[in-house]
């Protein structure tokens, strides 16, 4: 019959490492920051609970029986792999690591971002991977609770359970199709003011206070139509004349396959840019392959153009 580990104290297993390696109870205390009266009396708790005497009494101190030296054997080598799993330390070999990493973020990243990652990953592992889920309501909960590893936002996080910190930036740009009726080579002002737009419901609300940068306080955009992806911005407005607010870096990487005009703002001031923000859950903090991801999506980020 298997002995029922619960009826086991196994703070005695460090204990009965100590004494074999040891050779003596004053030499296992010290080791242990334990009273010798202690380790005496956590040995004879052991004795009881494995029914053998475990060491002989010998002029150099306690000798292990041949049952004991077999325990010890497996003993410490289960305590070393403990210690292992349980130490926070240890480091992260992503070259036999088959992790996939999640990263919430809205299609933009998949569009500019995900490729050069991916690639830089395989340069390190080949079993390493990403899973990219969309920015839904709770999005930002599921990072707080570590069910995924990253979000990508343009807003610093206000919970301080949260890290974040800037990785990135994106211009901001106007694009119009070719051909247009009323925009040729640039846009003014009242063009601008007068255009019908297609939009991003996040974008709208969040990132891109238009009024202010135009200098028209409760301004707000004609909306032609809304979409819920980056990429239809831009499909949208090559066939229609509809126009679009959009990251100057996915304009300019699908302006000549969708036939667009690539325009500055119509504002004597240059629009800022938008910061993105790098945002995990300091819940993961020491973990070490969660260090390792985090730095190399950084690195990523950084140099992508």
């Amino acid at each position: 019959m298997k002995l029922n580990l619960r009826s086991i104290d196994l703070n005695l297993l460090p204990v009965f490492v100590a004494i074999v390696e040891e050779g003596q109870l004053s030499r296992a205390a010290q080791r242990l920051g334990m009273s010798q009266p202690a380790v005496s009396a956590a040995l004879q708790r052991l004795r009881v609970t494995l029914a053998d005497v475990l060491f002989t009494r010998s002029s150099k101190g306690l000798t292990p029986t041949p049952h004991a030296r077999e325990l010890y054997a497996q003993i410490q080598s289960g305590l070393q792999i403990l210690a292992e799993a349980l130490d926070s330390g240890q480091r992260f070999e992503p070259r036999s690591s088959d992790r996939q990493f999640s990263i919430a973020a809205v299609d933009y990243f998949e569009s500019m971002m995900l490729g050069p990652l991916l690639s830089l990953l395989r340069d390190h592992g080949e079993g390493l991977g990403v899973r990219v889920e969309p920015q839904h309501g709770d999005w930002l909960r599921r990072v707080l609770d570590a069910e995924v590893d990253f979000g990508l936002d343009t807003q610093m996080p206000e919970d301080d359970r949260l890290g974040a910190e800037a990785v990135s930036e994106e211009a901001l740009t106007v694009v119009a199709r070719r051909g247009h009726p009323n925009i040729q080579g640039s846009v003014s002002l009242a063009q601008f003011l007068d255009a019908s737009h297609v939009v991003l419901p996040l974008l709208e609300r969040r990132v891109l206070p238009l009024d202010q940068i135009l200098g028209r306080p409760g301004w707000r955009r004609r909306i032609g139509a809304q979409v819920s992806q980056y990429a239809n911005l831009l499909s949208v407005a090559s066939s229609t004349d509809l126009i679009a607010t959009v990251p100057l870096r996915l304009a300019n990487s699908l302006a000549d396959h969708l036939s667009l005009q690539v325009l500055p703002f119509p504002v004597p001031v240059p629009v800022p840019p938008v910061i993105i923000y790098l945002i995990w859950p300091k819940a993961l903090e020491r973990d070490p392959a969660h260090q390792w991801f985090r730095r190399v999506l950084t690195k990523s980020l950084a140099t992508v153009r």
